[in-house]
């Protein structure tokens, strides 16, 4: 082996220990919240789309009822890993996923000690920056959020290209920019900041024309993907949930910088690196700016596009940083600079409000170390200028040069410790678990692009998995989504929320939800299969049942309300009333398409069946683990809880109930900074912690329970957890179960689609009806009867819908991607601009040579 291979060896051999020593026994590479339920879901999904569709840019997935595919293109579309798992389709998506992550993190590392080599940082310096770069904790999301560090390779490849060309455009640099949008356009305007301060940085005010020309190109190359995406986005736009000060922020303790893995998750030596070069006239502007970057939570708002002031942002100048920091430190060894004491203040002022973190005794243990280790290397440092050839070496040099070495490899231990902290801090996969979750049962069942399959089995990381052609969903979780369709899915189906936030949109056991959607089969264990569904397989694991009496995903009705009296009515009644009838813009009313369940006579212009109820209980089993106080009357009671550990109370009827729907609602108070899960029956509500990255406010927990003649409800057994909580304002009411075959509606026949048409079917009709879907509507549809372009009107307020004459029509349904299209062309021409330009310089270039 070479002396210039030693250290590239040395990084990849600590590289794979790191991994192997941060991955548990049994375990995959993988997190069991995002990287399994968004990450490696949405891309086994994204690689089937992409298969049936026969196209690298699916339009349309069948998850969220149906959606534009370029809602789900942060996770994967145009990504080399998901276009490779389509020459493997046999592999599962997972093992691809974890290659390519591991392999890209491996070769960032390598790339960022090339970029030090050609720093003229020598081969030990290098090794030691390169250490540090590879024991970030951000790379903590090359096992979670892939999209925050996957673009590192090519931006790294970005920063060598402009290092060879700093005085004009590099031929592949528009490339790399490409790769870095395509992998991570989240991440994309920052990464193009860091690559223009990095050309600045090396030839001054001669950067911005090749830098702006690079973006440019890179960018328009990349339209076909970033420009239907924004439009989406732009469609489907909701309010951040953050409760950030915005340009206000300050991030005090410099948790953007340090130890976090949602920062950039270095240690205190670098923040000693930077403070220091502040002393250092060469070093002075880059440290400052470092200084005011990572303080500041300004910048991040920005970058962030004002949603938010959060440090995740800051990751892509994690090489810049440690660039900078590793020539001060390489000044420091060689004695070109000197060690010294003054930030230590500083950096205790800093580390003091780590006082109260689960970690503060590794981050004390940290600053102890730095300072020891800059004690000993102040000690033993070597002479500013080296020796002058011939000179024999003064005794005890060699005990120096290896005290020096020693001094400043022992600055590499407290940040693998902090790697390896990180990685301790993960839920991740067991084998057993992904097995569970990529088992399919083995039932061959024919699904009626009528109807949808949805799984009550770990409905989050369930809720991406499997949609096809054949097997639409009712689920999606996402960072894109229609607002409309989730506020029929949550407020007006009250479908319990599940998890700490309301961007995943998942199957639950509600009968209203279950029966509107169309949701025929579904996935549960065998002991909690909803009443209404025949049970067609089970494994004693998993059970798959169905439903022939739901709602299809089309039909027709005259059975209307308009949307002017949906409004007016709260609370259960619009989850009845969108269960009984089909809600219509006021517009489009007329006396022949309203409901008699409307009533003139009533104020209100709506007759419930819904009564509200006061169960009798034959025993309650209350164990003494739960502390109960309660005040109020019979009809206004609350019950102040404090359980001493998760319990379980058990409330049995005095008389069962059957053939009805049971719903049953309360209003929770939490008293502690801790979520609040309460299970009923199987059926989960959660209220997430105050500090939840996005905070569901799910305060009012919503219950139903659907009991038929033979599965009759006798009890309820409540999963109480751990804490200090008030249940108030709790509300019981009973619905016939008949009500669920109340609206009046024909079947339309289902037909073959062909090219972009997401339904197709043939409808007859006596009379003047209305067309209904429970696909959302969103911009890109288009309506054909018979051939003719017809209008589409929004239907249960978030769906579409359409009027039909009488007759017999043929339906076809489209759907376009606003931006699609002129994506393709923008990035097409970008493409040749770019190639032209690189065959202009080549000929230049020979020119030159001639």
């Amino acid at each position: 082996m070479t002396r210039k291979w030693i250290y590239p060896v040395l990084l990849t051999g600590l590289f794979a220990l790191l991994i192997r020593l941060s991955l548990p026994a049994g375990c995959v590479y993988g997190s069991t919240t995002d990287w399994l339920s968004q990450h490696t879901a949405l891309a086994e999904t994204i690689r089937t789309a992409m298969l049936e569709q026969k196209t690298l840019l699916p339009t349309y997935l069948s998850l969220g009822g149906g959606s534009n595919g370029f809602q789900f293109s942060y996770y994967g579309y145009l990504r080399p890993d998901i276009l490779l798992g389509c020459l493997l389709p046999a592999v599962s998506m997972y093992k691809i996923v974890i290659a390519y992550a591991l392999g890209g993190y491996l070769l960032s590392v390598l790339l960022f000690y090339l970029l030090l080599r050609r720093h003229n940082l020598s081969g030990f310096d290098s090794f030691m920056g390169s250490v540090l770069f590879l024991t970030a904790s951000c790379f903590f999301h090359t096992h979670r959020q892939l999209m925050f560090v996957n673009y590192m390779p090519f931006l790294l490849l970005a920063l060598l290209a402009v290092k060879k060309s700093p005085r004009r455009m590099p031929a592949l640099l528009p490339l790399w920019m490409l790769l870095i949008c395509l992998h991570s356009f989240y991440y994309a305007p920052a990464c193009f900041v860091v690559i223009g301060w990095y050309w600045a940085w090396l030839s001054g005010k001669y950067f911005f024309r090749p830098w702006f020309v690079s973006c440019a190109l890179g960018g328009f190359m990349a339209f076909a993907l970033l420009l239907p995406t924004g439009l989406s986005i732009l469609e489907h736009r909701r309010a951040s949930t953050s409760g950030d000060a915005g340009l206000a922020t300050f991030f005090e303790d410099f948790q953007s910088l340090l130890y976090s893995s949602y920062g950039l998750g270095v240690t205190l030596i670098v923040l000693y690196l930077v403070i220091l070069g502040v002393a250092i006239r060469k070093y002075r502007a880059i440290s400052l700016t470092f200084l005011l970057l990572f303080l500041w939570g300004g910048i991040s708002y920005l970058l962030n596009a004002t949603l938010y002031a959060r440090a995740k942002i800051l990751m892509p100048f994690l090489p810049l940083l440690l660039l900078h920091c590793a020539l001060i430190l390489s000044d420091l060894k060689n004695g070109r600079e000197r060690w010294q004491l003054w930030p230590f203040p500083l950096l205790f002022a800093v580390i003091f409000r780590y006082l109260h973190k689960s970690y503060w005794t590794l981050v004390l243990t940290d600053f102890i170390f730095l300072l020891a280790v800059v004690l000993l290397a102040m000690a033993v440092s070597e002479e500013r200028a080296e020796a002058s050839e011939g000179v024999t070496s003064m005794p005890g040099s060699r005990l120096r040069y290896l005290l020096s070495r020693f001094a400043f490899l022992c600055l590499l231990i407290i940040p693998c410790l902090f790697f390896l902290r990180s990685a301790s801090k993960e839920e991740f996969v067991t084998q057993a678990d992904m097995d569970a979750a990529l088992d399919k049962p083995a039932l061959a069942l024919y699904t009626d692009s009528l109807y949808r399959y949805d799984s009550l089995v770990h409905p989050l990381v369930n809720g991406n998995r499997e949609a096809s052609s054949v097997r639409s969903k009712s689920s999606m979780y996402s960072s894109v989504y229609s607002n409309e369709y989730s506020q029929v899915y949550y407020d007006y189906l009250k479908t319990p929320v599940q998890i700490n936030n309301r961007l995943a949109i998942l199957t639950a056991n509600n009968p209203f939800l279950l029966n509107f959607m169309g949701v025929r089969y579904l996935e549960t264990s065998p002991s909690h299969v909803p009443a209404g569904y025949r049970v067609l397989w089970e494994d004693g694991k998993t059970a798959v049942s169905e439903n022939t009496s739901v709602l299809p995903t089309a039909y027709l009705t005259t059975d209307t309300m308009t949307d002017t009296l949906f409004n007016r009515i709260k609370g259960w009644e619009q989850a009845e009333a969108l269960t009984r009838t089909t809600v219509i813009p006021e517009s489009e009313a007329d006396a022949s398409t309203i409901s008699g369940k409307v009533s003139t006579k009533n104020a209100d212009g709506w007759h419930t069946e819904i009564r509200y109820y006061q169960p009798l209980w034959s025993s309650k089993e209350i164990p003494a683990t739960v502390q109960l106080t309660t005040t109020g009357d019979i009809k206004n009671r609350s019950y102040d809880l404090k359980v001493s550990r998760d319990s379980t109370v058990t409330l049995t009827f005095k008389q069962p109930i059957q053939k009805q729907l049971l719903l049953l609602k309360f209003d929770v108070v939490n008293h502690t900074g801790k979520a609040v899960t309460i299970t009923i029956n199987g059926v989960k509500n959660k209220l997430s912690a105050p500090s939840a990255a996005y905070p569901n406010g799910n305060e009012a927990f919503q219950y139903q329970f659907l009991a038929s003649a033979e599965k009759e409800l006798t009890k309820l057994k409540i999963k109480l957890p751990k804490g200090h909580y008030t249940l108030r304002n709790i509300r019981f009411g009973l619905l016939d179960a008949s009500v669920f075959q109340e609206k009046s509606w024909n079947s339309v026949e289902s037909l073959d689609t062909e090219k972009n048409e997401i339904l197709a079917c043939r409808a007859s009709t006596d009379e003047d009806t209305w067309f209904v879907t429970s696909i959302p509507m969103q911009k890109g549809m288009t309506l054909f009867v018979d051939g003719e372009k017809t209008d589409l009107v929004t239907v249960n307020t978030a769906f579409a819908g359409a009027r039909l004459t009488a007759g017999e029509h043929e339906i076809r349904l489209c759907f376009d991607p606003p931006g699609m299209k002129a994506g393709i062309w923008i990035s097409m021409l970008a493409g040749i601009v770019w190639l032209s330009l690189l065959i202009f310089q080549h000929f230049h270039a020979n020119k030159e040579r001639h």
